[in-house]
């Protein structure tokens, strides 16, 4: 097949390449740098600033809270705007925190209270540009949205690998260096937008935006298989969203002595383990059963982290990751697959935003959650905590909902 040739309604994995590679493009122009980021950030505030996990925890948190007050409202937007221009825009803003940053630590001036800052507008711009991208996915899918998901999820944790691998330079090249290559990637990603076909929102303006949010998260509660996909995003999020952030960090330095070297080698292991499912899922052709394929792997990833806590060496900890994140991919993918498959057209990215607010919203009472029980528990100990919170919410949605018996086209 020409790959500039596509069936809108019925593409392949190939035919996807060529309506979506300019989606693709601002994908992972966005998702690298995201990358960078995730391993920069907690080795300034760990190794730079030599803070610990109370301050890594509020960090970590200030990246993630503003998608709690904004997502929704991110959503709305979406659905009324013309979610190209939006991301157009969004990316162009985005140059500016990591820039800012870069001078300021070039000038040797480097704070907590900087770096907080650098985090809420980061996550300001995380909070609105995920909707805008979940309504233009939807709108390539066609029919096929399990494998374009499933797609989408490989190459998001495939470029986030990428940006962890940059960002592992960071001792060699200084992170000031490394902000001013997130800001050129950020604006490449701006011009691939540019690529991208218009998605005209709904003019109905009948509705204000608080009856319009209104509606997309009553369509979610009124689902009982979408309202329990949220509530096994929001358990992924709370324990082991935090422990990614929090912990991982803190365990390479703490217990195996790294630097960026080995947290970057610690967050690429877990996303090759995301890459290598979603491989595997599109091979496979996905799941007929996906609720299940989710609590299955969020159960499975409980006892991965259980493995952690036993103070593995540093090639069995790195092991174990690859498993957890095989596990992650699994669950994020079914996750989004369920809902984009059940939420309706016209209120698809509130819809969706709720998922987002259920899965990101969360992620900073994580992050504070385990930098807390980090210091009064201590870190191995702290995982064990993930894994028995992640367990008893899986075990509340196996038992009370039917998300388990969900089946849907492959």
């Amino acid at each position: 097949m020409d790959i500039n040739s596509v069936d809108p309604g019925n593409p392949t994995v190939s035919s996807l390449m060529t309506p979506a590679r300019w989606y693709f493009l601002s994908v992972t122009s966005f998702v690298i740098p995201m990358g960078i980021q995730t391993v920069l950030f907690p080795w300034l505030l760990a190794i730079e600033l030599q803070l610990g996990a109370r301050e890594l925890g509020l960090g970590q948190m200030a990246l993630q809270i503003p998608a709690l007050f904004l997502i929704l409202i991110g959503g709305f937007l979406a659905d009324r705007l013309d979610a190209r221009k939006m991301l157009i825009t969004l990316h162009l803003i985005a140059i500016l925190p990591p820039l800012t940053l870069a001078l300021f630590i070039s000038q040797g001036a480097l704070s907590f209270t900087l770096m907080i800052m650098y985090a809420l507008s980061m996550g300001v711009v995380t909070a609105f540009s995920q909707p805008a991208r979940d309504k233009l996915l939807s709108a390539i899918a066609g029919n096929q949205i399990q494998r374009t998901v499933t797609i989408v999820m490989g190459l998001t944790f495939g470029a986030q690998i990428v940006g962890f691998a940059i960002a592992s330079l960071t001792e060699s090249t200084g992170a000031e260096l490394l902000f001013v290559v997130m800001a050129i990637i950020l604006l490449s990603g701006m011009l691939a937008a540019f690529k991208l076909p218009a998605s005209p929102g709904n003019p109905d303006r009948s509705s204000s935006m608080g009856e319009s949010i209104a509606e997309g998260l009553y369509i979610v509660l009124e689902s009982e298989k979408m309202r329990a996909t949220a509530i096994m995003l929001a358990t992924l999020s709370l324990f082991y969203g935090g422990t990614f952030l929090v912990l991982n960090p803190l365990i390479v330095r703490d217990v195996y002595q790294g630097g960026a070297t080995e947290i970057a080698l610690s967050f690429a292991c877990f996303m090759s383990g995301t890459v290598i499912t979603s491989v595997a899922l599109v091979a496979r052709g996905g799941l007929k059963n996906p609720g299940l394929g989710l609590l299955l792997a969020v159960s499975i990833g409980g006892v991965m982290l259980a493995l952690a806590a036993t103070g593995l060496p540093f090639v069995g900890y790195l092991a174990v990751l690859i498993a957890w994140g095989s596990c992650g991919g699994v669950a994020m993918s079914m996750g989004r697959t369920i809902v984009q498959e059940l939420a309706p057209e016209s209120h698809r990215a509130r819809v969706l935003s709720v998922l987002s607010l259920a899965n990101v919203g969360v992620l900073p009472f994580g992050a504070l959650l385990m930098g807390f029980c980090a210091d009064y528990l201590g870190i191995l100990n702290s995982f064990l905590v993930a894994t028995a919170g992640a367990w008893l919410m899986t075990a509340y949605v196996a038992t009370r909902t039917r998300l388990a018996h969900l089946e849907l086209d492959t």
